[in-house]
C-alpha cells in the first residue's frame, strides 16, 4: 500500500527507509534495527540473534606444578682429572692426572674446526707436511 494523496487530521508524509516510497506516518512502523518501514518491508528480528554460546572450559580439572630438573653428576676417571678440557665441574681435582686421555685419531689431530677434538688438535708447525695432506 503506497501513498495515496488524502487528508488525515494530524498526519504527514514520510518516506520508508528501505524502499523509499511515500506513506502517511500512520502506515510506517519501527523495525528492530531502528528503521521506519512500511508493512511490506517490516520483518521480525532473527531469533538466532538472541542465542548465546556456552563457554567451553579448556582447563583440566586439576593440575600439578612441574617437577624440578634433577641432574646426576657422574664422575669418571677422565672427568676427575685436573686437565683442561677433560675435567668436569664438581668432579675435577687439582693436580690429578691418571693418564686417561681420549685416543686422538687422524681426523681429530688435524686443527680444522669441524674435526678438531679438544686436547688432540695440533698446529701446522707441530706437524710438517700436514698441508700436503690437507690439499692433496
Amino acid at each position: 500500500m503506497s501513498y495515496r494523496p488524502r487528508w488525515d487530521n494530524g498526519a504527514w508524509k514520510v518516506v520508508c527507509d528501505v524502499c523509499g516510497r511515500q506513506f502517511k506516518n500512520d502506515d510506517l512502523q519501527l523495525r528492530w534495527d531502528g528503521l521506519m518501514v512500511c508493512s511490506g518491508d517490516w520483518e521480525p528480528r532473527q531469533p538466532q540473534d538472541f542465542v548465546h554460546g556456552v563457554a567451553d572450559k579448556q582447563v583440566p580439572p586439576f593440575t600439578r606444578p612441574g617437577q624440578a630438573d634433577v641432574f646426576a653428576v657422574v664422575c669418571t676417571p677422565i672427568t676427575t682429572q685436573g686437565i683442561a678440557d677433560y675435567g668436569q665441574a664438581d668432579c675435577a681435582k687439582a693436580d690429578i692426572n691418571y693418564g686417561n686421555l681420549p685416543v686422538c685419531t687422524l681426523e681429530g689431530s688435524i686443527a680444522i674446526p669441524p674435526t678438531a677434538v679438544a686436547g688432540c688438535a695440533i698446529t701446522n708447525k707441530q706437524a710438517p707436511g700436514l698441508n700436503d695432506f690437507l690439499i692433496g
